[in-house]
């Protein structure tokens, strides 16, 4: 097995076991590194900190699976490791039958996804080393779960860096275009195959009940970037007055409608326009809303991208205050690990200062606990969303 060396000071956090080598730590190799292969991790005078597997084309050199001596990197310690995923999901009462079962480092899994739509599974593999135990992690779910069909979906910016070998396809059984699945006491389809992430924003589960816990009847609600329509439906469902979903996608739209009617509601109003610009509009109309939801995509997928990421954030806030009702609620969600909980108050604070508002933080919402935040562990926390009260 190949030995690794990492540089002095190195040992220490990945002795708190923090699952990544970074290529500049590494000091030594026992010999020339093979993509995928099982590595032996040691400190700088050479004492034994772990097992993973290495790709060292890419920064994020080692990913380590193990920090016990006698626990070797196995198809046994694989499926041991889904199967306490799988136990910790069902302590969690979750009150839908769709969840995330494997949520990579959050679960000792490293470059492993799987979600959960009833009686069908979307798999996705985010590194190479992970790929080597595909077939075990596919034999797994299928004795665990019994299910219908299992998909893989593909990370096209994974699959450029770590040089995946994999394709957007069925792996077991038939996965049917449309699934639907409940959440609460609401519906909502799902199309695996076509669908952003592996077909629903899960992570979000709990902040699109928290908003419905806010709504006493009759309010004016913006949902901005709203997706297949959860916080709008969620709003609407509450007893939301006027409801108005803004996304670019006119196929999202299209599932936000079927969603509505699925769940026996109407009168939302659904529209295709760029957030930026129509958040612009509605200020320049004057417009007043008791709740605005701001829930972009990933502005920033790398640590590089975060100064212009906090620029688009900014913006959003901006305008977002200025159309907020004085006692109105707006909330701002990163589902970026790289913009963190700080950024998301810090931009709050400077765009509150040029609007000249006051604000008051209501609550704080995080990804839900199906998607497992590992304190020793920082980038397992990557959905931050604040919820605030605009006092003036």
């Amino acid at each position: 097995m190949l030995q690794v060396r990492v540089k002095p000071g190195v040992e220490k956090k990945l002795r708190n076991r923090f699952p990544w080598v970074y290529k500049k730590e590494i000091a030594s190799y026992s010999r020339t590194p093979k993509k995928g292969e099982t590595v032996v991790v040691r400190d700088f005078s050479g004492k034994f900190i772990g097992y993973g597997y290495i790709n060292p084309e890419v920064n994020i050199t080692i990913r380590l699976l193990s920090f016990d001596k006698n626990e070797k990197p196995t198809p046994e310690l694989i499926k041991r490791k889904i199967e306490n995923a799988y136990n910790y999901r069902k302590s969690l009462n979750i009150p839908s039958n769709a969840y995330r079962l494997i949520h990579s480092e959050g679960d000792f899994l490293p470059g492993l996804i799987v979600d959960v739509y009833d009686k069908w599974v979307a798999v996705e593999f985010t590194t190479y080393g992970m790929e080597e135990y595909k077939e075990v992690v596919i034999e797994t779910l299928k004795e665990l779960l019994n299910p219908e069909g299992i998909y893989e979906k593909i990370n096209e910016f994974s699959k450029k860096v770590e040089g995946l070998r994999g394709e957007e396809q069925t792996l077991y059984g038939t996965v049917p275009e449309e699934i639907v699945i409940r959440e609460y006491d609401l519906k909502f389809y799902v199309n695996i195959p076509e669908g952003q992430k592996t077909g629903m924003f899960l992570d979000q589960r709990n902040a699109r009940y928290f908003l419905r816990q806010l709504i006493k009847g009759g309010e004016r609600v913006l949902d901005v970037f709203c997706h297949s329509g959860g916080f709008a439906i969620s709003a609407r469902k509450a007893g939301a007055g006027e409801v108005i979903g803004v996304d670019i996608s006119d196929l999202a739209l299209e599932l936000a409608k079927k969603n509505e009617k699925l769940n026996g509601l109407e009168g939302i109003k659904w529209v295709e326009a760029n957030a930026f610009d129509f958040l612009k509009e509605q200020h320049k109309r004057g417009e007043k809303y008791d709740v605005v939801i701001i829930d972009p995509p990933s502005f920033a997928k790398n640590k590089a991208a975060v100064e212009n990421a906090l620029r688009g954030y900014k913006e959003l806030l901006v305008r977002g205050l200025h159309i907020t009702k004085p006692g109105g609620i707006l909330a701002i969600f990163s589902c970026s690990f790289h913009i963190t909980e700080q950024h998301l108050l810090q931009t709050l604070q400077d765009a509150a200062f040029d609007t000249k508002k006051v604000l008051r933080v209501r609550a704080k919402t995080y990804q839900d606990l199906d998607h497992p935040w590992i304190l020793q562990i920082p980038n397992t926390l990557y959905l931050k969303g604040i919820w605030v009260e605009v006092l003036n």
